[in-house]
């Protein structure tokens, strides 16, 4: 959430962003700073996406798919989709849930938050991503200082375009989910062939800590859990790409809070190497 949170921020306080339309054609802006998009200022952009991609394979090769659960702007959103559901209709956040039944006012209040919330972060969203382009001055004169229908071109296109992002928010927060992280990611994708060669050993990755399945006693609800239907509590678990873990921390998360109901501590947790074998 923090780096959902950063990459939000950075075109509004002028730290990285491309400006198409300068007043001497498009330009690049680092710190505040306007640069012509040409050579060598655009080695600005193209090196740290060269960094970032091969940061992520090596951070995969040796701590396993951290980028998919730690990392991932889209999966964050989705977790914070999930929340937010939890909180207005149904979903699947325990920790939400558990919050909502401690008075009535903490069940309204959280709601009336969730709902102001699901409002404005798709429009937010939506506005920042256009911030990556276009002046943020420019875009706050056209939607706020520019009565509607009198701010031409760029006035009509920022609002097709929160228009557009707030649809495709609500389906991928609500109906999408993980699935775009099984079947269409490319990120995860190669993040599944890196770790395919990688020690299962030496990864990160949800591991159960007790030495048999007895502890759990019935408890099925680290299974439940699982958006791909895997069982985290095995020794050796699918990590590969469509059906395999990438890390979610759903199960963890579960796996907590029922033990926490018994006053007693997780029995999965997030390790990089098996703490029994069976």
């Amino acid at each position: 959430m923090v780096l959902l949170l950063l990459w939000v921020l950075l075109p509004w306080l002028d730290l990285v962003r491309i400006e198409i339309r300068g007043a001497q054609g498009p330009s690049i802006i680092y710190f505040g700073q306007s640069y012509p998009m040409d050579f060598p200022f655009v080695l600005g952009l193209i090196i740290p996406f060269v960094i970032l991609i091969w940061g992520i394979a090596l951070l995969t090769y040796f701590k396993g798919r951290v980028f998919c659960g730690w990392a991932c702007p889209y999966g964050s959103c989705v977790e914070l989709f999930d929340g937010l559901s939890t909180a207005v209709w149904k979903g699947t956040n325990r920790k939400v849930a558990a919050w909502m039944k401690r008075s009535t006012f903490h069940k309204w209040a959280l709601r009336l938050g969730a709902s102001v919330t699901l409002a404005l972060a798709p429009i937010i969203l939506a506005l920042s991503l256009a911030a990556y382009l276009v002046a943020p001055r420019q875009i706050i004169h056209a939607l706020f200082a520019t009565p509607w229908g009198h701010g031409g071109n760029i006035q009509t296109t920022l609002l097709a375009w929160v228009a557009l992002t707030f649809l495709i928010s609500w389906l991928a927060g609500f109906a999408v989910k993980f699935h775009f992280c099984r079947m269409v990611c490319i990120y995860g994708m190669g993040q599944a062939m890196v770790v395919s060669s990688a020690p299962e050993n030496h990864i990160l990755r949800p591991r159960f800590i007790p030495d048999a399945l007895d502890a759990c006693g019935g408890c099925q609800a680290c299974l439940k859990a699982c958006f791909v239907g895997l069982d985290p509590r095995a020794k050796h678990l699918v990590l590969g790409f469509s059906v395999g873990c990438f890390n979610c921390g759903d199960c963890v998360d579960t796996c907590r809070t029922v033990q926490g109901h018994k006053h007693a501590g997780s029995l999965l947790s997030f390790g990089a190497s098996p703490e029994r074998s069976r």
